[in-house]
């Protein structure tokens, strides 16, 4: 063994000993603070030596933040359906399906400040979670950005309400561009791909495909140290009309009675709110056996640069036009 290294095997034996000078630990310390710092860059991509490819996607400038609105919704191939429930200030209440409820800030590929819902068990699961000091965002979005995040979270357990506290870090980086093809369309869209990490371990690995277009991503990949991969592609993406504000709702509906009452088929009603635009337009006219007249139409909403399309049937009564299997439940419950 050389000089050298029995001298940092000596040194480090007398630190833990008591043996050692103050400085000369301090020193030790440091050294060996900075090799844990070296391992960890080395780990998670962000060190001098991390390779780099050659970008050979579309050239896409930056990406600022994506902007959200109450209803704006996204669905995915996975069976998977959010939308925004609500805004409140800097951060986006989400439903992602049932009761699960979640906050987040308008950067998707943060963690969860806020979260709640029901296990399988029946039991009502909640949690927080804060990004510390001196965490970097990956925002504005542009290639070859690495970051670091890190966070301290607090779950709570439903059965002894008990606090369970625990800190991870995040390395997140742009690699490249990549056109993607997705049920909803062809997107050119940055990847970006976060690994999530309790203490040295790697536990998850998520790669986005972020379109601007969209403003939000279209496709997303998952990776466990568990093994239990995950992935989902977009397929539909816009206002929900049963999710967006009340006001708005209402203004959709005189939309529809006005183009349904007035228009012929191909004949197209709008409106223009503050931040959505409607667009109905009948397609179809018919007769029943009953001599009741119904009509088939396309509704648009679009706000934020993102519609969404329905096509929907309504039948004419007293009360004005209503949607076809309201009808029939009325005509229902009549009968009985």
């Amino acid at each position: 063994m050389s000089t050298s290294k029995l001298l940092r095997h000596f040194l480090a034996l007398s630190c833990v000993t008591g043996l050692g000078t103050l400085g000369a630990c301090q020193t030790f310390e440091n050294t060996m603070n900075d090799f844990s710092q070296s391992l960890n860059n080395m780990n998670d991509g962000l060190g001098e030596y991390a390779e780099k490819t050659p970008n050979t996607g579309p050239e896409l400038g930056t990406a600022s933040l994506p902007n959200f609105g109450i209803g704006d919704a996204f669905v995915y191939d996975s069976g998977r359906a959010i939308y925004v429930r609500d805004i409140k200030g800097d951060r986006i209440e989400w439903n992602g399906g049932g009761d699960y409820v979640f906050e987040t800030t308008a950067d998707f590929t943060g963690p969860n400040l806020d979260w709640s819902y029901t296990d399988k068990d029946d039991q009502k699961r909640t949690g927080t979670a804060t990004i510390k000091e001196r965490s970097e965002s990956i925002w504005p979005l542009e290639v070859d950005k690495m970051v670091r995040v890190s966070t301290r979270s607090e779950s709570t357990a439903p059965d002894t309400g008990e606090t369970n506290t625990y800190e991870q870090w995040l390395t997140c980086k742009v690699p490249a561009t990549e056109a993607v093809t997705v049920p909803a369309g062809t997107f050119d869209s940055f990847v970006v791909e976060c690994s999530r990490y309790y203490k040295q371990w790697w536990m998850q690995t998520t790669t986005w495909w972020y379109a601007p277009e969209v403003g939000f991503y279209v496709k997303r990949e998952r990776k466990w140290n568990s093994g239990q991969d995950q992935s989902e592609e977009l397929t539909t993406f816009g206002p929900a009309p049963a999710k967006i504000p009340e006001r708005d709702r209402q203004s959709l509906s005189k939309t529809v009675q006005a183009a349904l009452e007035n228009n012929n088929s191909g004949e197209t009603q709008t409106a223009s709110l503050a931040t959505l635009e409607i667009a109905i337009t009948p397609l179809k006219t018919v007769q029943t056996e009953k001599g009741v007249w119904c009509r088939t139409y396309r509704q648009e909403l679009t706000a934020r640069n993102r519609t969404s399309q329905q096509i929907k049937s309504a039948c004419r009564t007293d009360d004005g036009w209503v949607l076809e299997d309201d009808v029939a439940a009325q005509t229902t419950a009549n009968a009985s």
